[in-house]
C-alpha cells in the first residue's frame, strides 16, 4: 500500500522532501540573530552561505540519488528513505534550535575553550532521528513482506 504510488509521484515526493528541507533549514535560522555582532557583517556572511547552501544542496541531495539508484533495490524504496531522511533533519532541530543557537553562541565568544552540547538537545535530536528511521524501517519491511 506504501508503494501504490507510481515511480514519478516518489520522484516528486523526493523533490518535495528536498525542497522541505531547504525551507525548514532556512526558517530555522530566521528571526535568529547573535547578540553582539555587527548587523552588515552578519548579513554579509549569511548571505554568501545562503547562497551556498542553495547551490550545494541539490547538488548533494542529486548526488545520493544518483548513487542509491544505481543499485538494484527497486527506485520507490529508496526514494520513501531518501524523503524520510530529508524531511525529517528540520523537523527535529526546530523545537531545540534556542538550545543548539545558546551552545553556538558560547563556542564563539570562547573559541580555545570545548562547550558541551546541551544534553536535552542532544538526546531530542537523537532519539527524534532514531525514532524516525525505526518507523520508516518497519514500514518497509512491512511493504516488503504484505505481497
Amino acid at each position: 500500500m506504501l508503494f501504490s504510488v507510481p515511480e514519478s509521484g516518489w520522484w516528486l515526493i523526493a523533490l518535495a522532501a528536498t525542497a522541505f528541507f531547504m525551507i525548514g533549514v532556512r526558517a530555522l535560522v530566521h528571526g535568529m540573530r547573535l547578540p553582539g555582532e555587527p548587523r552588515s557583517a552578519w548579513e554579509r556572511q549569511s548571505r554568501r552561505r545562503r547562497q551556498a547552501f542553495y547551490l550545494v544542496t541539490p547538488v548533494f541531495a542529486a548526488t545520493v540519488l544518483a548513487i542509491n539508484l544505481l543499485r538494484p533495490e527497486p527506485a520507490p524504496e529508496l526514494l520513501f528513505l531518501y524523503s524520510v531522511a530529508f524531511a525529517s533533519v528540520p523537523i527535529a532541530l526546530f523545537p531545540v534550535r534556542a538550545r543548539v543557537l545558546r551552545d553556538y553562541i558560547a563556542q564563539q565568544r570562547n573559541p580555545g575553550t570545548t562547550v558541551r552540547p546541551d544534553r536535552l538537545a542532544v538526546a531530542w535530536i537523537t532519539g527524534f532521528l532514531c525514532t524516525v528511521l525505526l518507523v520508516a524501517v518497519f514500514a518497509l519491511l512491512a511493504t516488503r513482506y504484505d505481497m
